[in-house]
Order: structure tokens, then C-alpha cells, then sequence
């Protein structure tokens, strides 16, 4: 079973609940929300109506950079569209959503930076021990 075929504690016995699919970028970083094709697919059906409540992992599959996760639950939530997050149980529509994802997605962007970080520092190391 894949990754993104397993069933989440949220989706079990919810009854009246249509799936309307599965949005998953392969390989991308959650850091630039414009090149997520899947991501951008899954706003497009929300803005269409054909989604009105996403459910996602965690913030740091759904967005790491702060800004793009801020603003797109705002647009989200003027559309209707609700968004859970699993690991964090959040829910964006909630009074206290939106102050949680800001803290929690700040810490994910940083996360993020720090990798992004390392890695480039562990290549450059490499490169200049290389005989």
C-alpha cells in the first residue's frame, strides 16, 4: 500500500463523506506553492466547488512557507473550504486556526531552511575535499 493510498483515522466511519481524490506532489518541496501542479489542481477544485474539505497529513505537507499557507487558507476559508490537519489536529475554520498554523507553519519553514541548509553545506564540504 502506497503512502497516499492508507486511510486516515479522520476518514474512518465518516458517513456522507465523498472522496473527491487524492492531491499528492511527488519529489517537490512544499516551500513554493506555484510549482506544486497537484497543489494548484486541488485550489482550482475548491474555487470550482468541487471540494470543500481537505484533509491533510500535516502543515508541512500542506505548505512550508508561512506567507503561501496563510494565504491560501484565507482564500480557502472565504470559499467554505475547510482544511483539517491531522497531525496537529487543526481544523483552519477554527477561532484559534489560524493563530496555530502561523506558529506551527513558522516552524515547518524553518525546518525546512535548515535542511535545505545542510545539504548545501554537506555537498560544498564534499566538493572541497575531493582530491
Amino acid at each position: 500500500m502506497g503512502k497516499t493510498e492508507k486511510k486516515s483515522p479522520f476518514t474512518r466511519g465518516r458517513n456522507g463523506w465523498d472522496f473527491a481524490g487524492i492531491y499528492a506532489d511527488s519529489f517537490i518541496s512544499g516551500t513554493d506553492t506555484s510549482r506544486r501542479s497537484e497543489f494548484r489542481r486541488l485550489i482550482s477544485d475548491c474555487e470550482n466547488g468541487r471540494v470543500d474539505l481537505i484533509l491533510c497529513k500535516s502543515i508541512s505537507r500542506f505548505a512550508r512557507n508561512t506567507v503561501d499557507l496563510l494565504e491560501t487558507v484565507r482564500h480557502l476559508k472565504e470559499l467554505g473550504v475547510e482544511v483539517l490537519f491531522e497531525k496537529e489536529n487543526i481544523t483552519s475554520l477554527s477561532e484559534d486556526g489560524e493563530l496555530l498554523l502561523t506558529i506551527l507553519a513558522s516552524f515547518a519553514q524553518e525546518e525546512s531552511r535548515s535542511v535545505s541548509e545542510n545539504v548545501k553545506w554537506g555537498y560544498d564540504g564534499f566538493r572541497l575535499y575531493q582530491v
